[in-house]
């Protein structure tokens, strides 16, 4: 789930338009030139999306990366400097985090302790687990999940949205949820479902971890839909409110952009698990009416 940036004022805007093109040059002339530094098996899901005479560019990322991760490949760079606007999950400057951490991530009566649940992993780990203790459950797994993928050389300070939000900060951003609906949406599953992220967070092996990292990074679609199954097959709320109910809002998101606004191109980043698999964001914009096609299948911009 995202944590971004902020909307430029009108005047940032009219800046920006003035300035796009030179900037663009200039962006690309450099990933010219340091494009050899990223793998060059690399071919994250990227989509094109057509509507009358606009263009959406879907980008399914991850939220934590490392320096290697860029440049990503030439066509999404230049999409992305092409565009009139970003398009993230969620702006975190629109939102009070403090206070949503208050409301929404500290443990409820009757919570189980986690030093009790996980003996051996908390013996090796007891700072951290004395310090997630007064957490709520998804909280826990969420920070344990950041601090493995640290321990593996991953940061969410390195993940593709925010890498790219920093890319241009006069670019216009807009989102497609909100901050205040991602703490609500995951801290209502159940106690069952919120176990199970924990037990995920835990004992998912090493290995585990970097094959979906090499699924992202190699574009293969079958393997990412696998582990995101895998990890919700035993709780339909993960698949049904966490991916496809918030799939079908964020393609009515799109479309009313693209219908509401002057923008010409839209960047749309969101998390690679939107964008494969049943229900998934370039499917349901089809049955909408753009037509998309699938950028490492038929090239979508020509550089």
């Amino acid at each position: 789930m995202g944590l971004t940036s902020q909307i430029p004022s009108k005047i940032a805007m009219m800046l920006q338009f003035c300035l796009s093109k030179f900037t663009a040059l200039g962006v690309l002339s450099l990933l010219l030139s340091s494009a050899a530094l990223a793998a060059e098996s690399d071919k994250p899901p990227f989509f094109k999306a057509s509507y009358q005479d606009k263009e959406v560019y879907l980008l399914g990322s991850i939220h934590i990366g490392k320096a290697d991760f860029y440049p990503l490949p030439l066509q999404i760079e230049q999409a992305f400097v092409e565009s009139d606007a970003l398009v993230v999950e969620a702006d975190v400057t629109k939102a009070n985090v403090q206070q949503l951490l208050q409301q929404y991530g500290f443990a409820k009566g009757g919570q189980l302790d986690i030093n009790s649940l996980y003996p051996k992993y908390c013996g090796k780990n007891q700072t951290m687990c004395d310090g997630l203790k007064p957490l709520a459950t998804w909280l826990q797994a969420n920070q344990i999940g950041v601090a493995r993928f640290a321990s593996l050389g991953f940061t969410p300070e390195a993940g593709v949205d925010v890498t790219f939000i920093a890319r241009d900060p006069l670019k216009p951003l807009l989102e497609l949820e909100s901050v205040q609906f991602q703490f609500d949406l995951i801290s209502s599953f159940s106690d069952k479902t919120q176990q199970q992220l924990l037990d995920e967070a835990i004992n998912a092996t090493d290995d585990d971890m970097l094959k979906l990292v090499s699924a992202w990074r190699t574009g293969d679609h079958q393997g990412i839909t696998d582990i995101m199954e895998h990890q919700a097959e035993d709780s339909e709320e993960l698949l049904d409110k966490l991916l496809w109910q918030r799939n079908h809002t964020m393609t009515k998101r799109i479309v009313e952009i693209l219908q509401q606004s002057d923008y010409q191109q839209l960047f749309v980043i969101v998390g690679a698990g939107h964008v494969v698999g049943q229900q998934a964001l370039p499917e349901l914009l089809q049955k909408s009416g753009l037509r998309v096609v699938d950028c490492w299948q038929t090239r979508c911009n020509a550089y």
